[in-house]
């Protein structure tokens, strides 16, 4: 009989669940170890002692199955399972967690190691390291200019102390924004002196704003339409009032609204039989004695101002002719130069074969000497419009007569290159050259400071840009481009480079730039046929600056545009220069590149970390520290980058907890321990069984 089979089978039923316990309390044990990947035992039968072979069936009976017993069990295999572990935030830069495949790569300088434990820190020399165990986190570091170039070997990566950028050149300048269309730029404005016109037979002016010259020399004002009153009294009709009305269109109704109205009212009673009145040559009220006696007048008003203009009248108007003060209005358009008076009532003094000439800059350029040639019919309209020829004016407006104010109003085409100064009209009694000059014309209109009132000064649309560039050696310097709207073409704008001293620009200081009726970009020129803006810093020590001028690809509406906004400007969207920086941070994108940024603003790649992945990651030899390395069965390491080469990402200010699932592991537990009594009953049993055999001799 031998030792029975089944005791056999029993122990390494014990021996190998052993082993099972073995590596549950491994997995318990790392449940918070940081990357750990879990373990997991299979186990296999031995061999089996076949007690009869298997019979093939024959033609009448059939074939028998083979009559084996088995021999126990045996660990198949210990497997490394490595499932995602949870990810744990942290909030420090340097605690990685692989999310996906892969692992990081460590290294001694002599031999690499592999590990999911992404818990690393800057060491003193600034290696990014494993804390525990010193081992440097291998990558790939960037050249100089923050560019991780084909071919770059696989290193530590160190962050140096006092990291630092070099200052860079500014070579180019991106300009985008907009130029508002509507914009529309100012032109200048200017006006004459007051100007009168001597009233007139069939003016009809309004009495009210009438200047009165004489006694008075008063603007007569005050006067309300249904109050106020103007009473006559002579020694033979009597006493009659006359009311100033907003407008009268009839005779006889006592009502006036202009001198011609109140003519006509005091002729319709007074004049058959005591006096007539008229308008004279002068502009002033005559009455004249139609009866042949002694006939005292007197002419009284609630209005002091129209009593006094007229109490010159006051009198035995049979004794002779009574006048009042003289009645000029606000010159209108169509009155006559020849009519024309100053704010006092002085005539201009022009008369026909009378020559004005009209001179001035514009655009700060002296215009062609204009002529015109007065006569008895020239209005001042004409005027107006010689001096609007004289000055190529444009715009609608163009030289007008302010009807409330009767001044001559210059209204200048917009922008500086219209710019109207040094205005100077002047008249004489003689065409061409010589003459005698009309004083009181030409102390109203010719270049004496004061005799042209500016309203509004000539101002263009203009925009700026500004910013800040650097130099070699990373001296900033503030650059200013003033766009203005060209007044002479459309859709065309001028601009104008400007830095401050001690720089100087050198080249390509001013230029052109035209859009399409759609408001895209047309063209970006410079005046003298430069391609860049050239600057010298003169700061000494330093290169000259050569900058492009980057305004948008032509059609487009990317870059600088001309559309309809008032809320809109010009403005520098970038620019690729900087002065010297020191690091003041770093940042791991989920690529695994290292990012640093500058306490100039500027931020530039270090480094990028290296992933490996395996064919056979279960192959792997597990080693402390949470390393494992690789064996004959792994394959050779795949390295390369996260999201590029391995199909993972890097999680910066995270950690991979481990894949250990307690629930799990508890109830595997409790199978190896079922498993491990199971078994050793066997045994006892098998034990009972041969001390029966060992009785049977007594």
């Amino acid at each position: 009989m031998g030792l029975m089979r089944s005791l056999f089978a029993g122990v390494s039923g014990l021996r190998n669940h052993q082993v099972l316990m073995d590596v549950i309390g491994n997995n318990i044990a790392n449940v918070n170890t940081i990357g750990f990947k879990v373990g997991r035992v299979t186990f296999a039968e031995t061999f089996a002692q076949t007690l009869r072979g298997s019979t093939q069936p024959l033609s009448s009976i059939g074939g028998s199955n083979p009559m084996q017993v088995g021999l126990g069990m045996s660990l198949a295999t210990i497997d490394t399972i490595f499932g995602q572990g949870n990810i744990e935030t942290t909030g420090q830069v340097t605690d990685l967690a692989i999310q996906g495949k892969g692992f990081f790569i460590v290294s001694d300088g002599k031999q690499r190691f592999f590990t999911r434990a992404g818990s690393f820190q800057f060491s003193s020399d600034g290696r990014l390291i494993m804390p525990s165990n010193g081992l440097a986190v291998q990558g790939y570091m960037a050249n100089s200019a923050g560019e991780i170039e084909a071919g770059t070997p696989l290193s530590d990566i160190v962050l140096p102390p006092n990291l630092k950028v070099p200052a860079r050149a500014t070579t180019r300048v991106d300009l985008a924004g907009n130029l508002d269309a509507s914009a529309q730029p100012l032109g200048t404005i200017l006006s004459s002196k007051r100007l009168y016109a001597r009233e007139k037979s069939g003016d009809g002016s309004d009495v009210e704003g009438l200047l009165a010259t004489g006694v008075s020399n008063t603007v007569i004002s005050g006067m309300i339409p249904n109050n106020t009153t103007i009473t006559i009294r002579d020694s033979v009709v009597g006493t009659k009032t006359y009311k100033y009305v907003e407008a009268d269109t009839s005779v006889g109704n006592g009502a006036f609204h202009s001198l011609d109205d109140l003519i006509a009212e005091i002729n319709n009673d007074f004049g058959s039989s005591s006096f007539t009145v008229t308008l004279n040559s002068q502009g002033a009220l005559e009455f004249s004695d139609v009866s042949g006696a002694s006939n005292v007048l007197s002419i009284t008003s609630n209005n002091a101002l129209l009593e006094k203009a007229l109490q010159s009248a006051n009198g035995d108007v049979n004794a002779g002719n009574l006048t009042t003060d003289r009645f000029s209005h606000v010159a209108k358009q169509t009155d006559k130069l020849v009519d024309l008076q100053d704010e006092n009532g002085t005539s201009l003094g022009l008369a026909n074969g009378d020559e004005i000439t009209i001179n001035g800059l514009l655009g700060g350029n002296a215009i062609n000497e204009y002529a015109l040639a007065v006569s008895g019919s020239t209005t001042l309209a004409d005027l107006a419009t010689a001096v609007e020829t004289a000055f190529n004016i444009t715009n609608p407006d163009g030289v007008t007569i302010d009807p409330s104010e009767g001044t001559l109003v210059i209204n200048g085409d917009g922008g500086k290159a219209y710019e109207i100064t040094s205005v100077d009209i002047r008249a004489d009694d003689t065409p061409g050259a010589g003459g005698t000059a009309r004083d009181v014309f030409n102390t109203l209109f010719d270049s004496t400071p004061g005799n042209w009132e500016q309203v509004q000064e000539a101002q263009d649309v203009e925009k700026a840009a500004s910013y800040t560039v650097f130099d070699s050696q990373g001296n900033p310097l503030d650059v200013t481009i003033i766009f203005k709207k060209d007044v002479t073409q459309p859709n065309r704008w001028t601009w104008e480079a400007k830095v401050d001293e001690p720089a100087v620009i050198t080249g390509g200081a001013t230029g052109t730039v035209e859009f399409n009726s759609d408001g895209s970009l047309k063209a970006f020129r410079f005046d003298d046929g430069s391609s860049r803006l050239q600057i010298d810093s003169g700061l000494g020590g330093s290169d000259l600056l050569s900058l492009e001028l980057n305004v948008g690809a032509k059609g487009d509406f990317n870059g600088l545009t001309q559309l309809s906004s008032a809320n809109s400007a010009p403005l520098i969207v970038d620019q690729d220069g900087y002065t010297m920086g020191v690091l003041q941070n770093i940042s791991i994108d989920s690529f695994g590149r290292l990012t640093g940024s500058f306490n100039n603003g500027v931020s530039k790649v270090i480094g990028q970390i290296a992933l490996a992945d395996f064919t056979n990651p279960g192959g792997m030899e597990r080693m402390q520290d949470n390393l494992f390395s690789q064996s004959a069965n792994s394959g050779i390491p795949q390295i390369g980058t996260a999201g590029i080469n391995i199909n993972a990402s890097i999680i910066s200010g995270a950690i991979e907890q481990s894949n250990v699932d307690l629930a799990e592991e508890f109830t595997k537990m409790i199978i190896a321990q079922r498993g491990f009594q199971a078994n050793a009953r066997v045994i006892t049993t098998s034990d009972d069984l041969l001390s029966e055999v060992t009785n049977l001799k007594r």
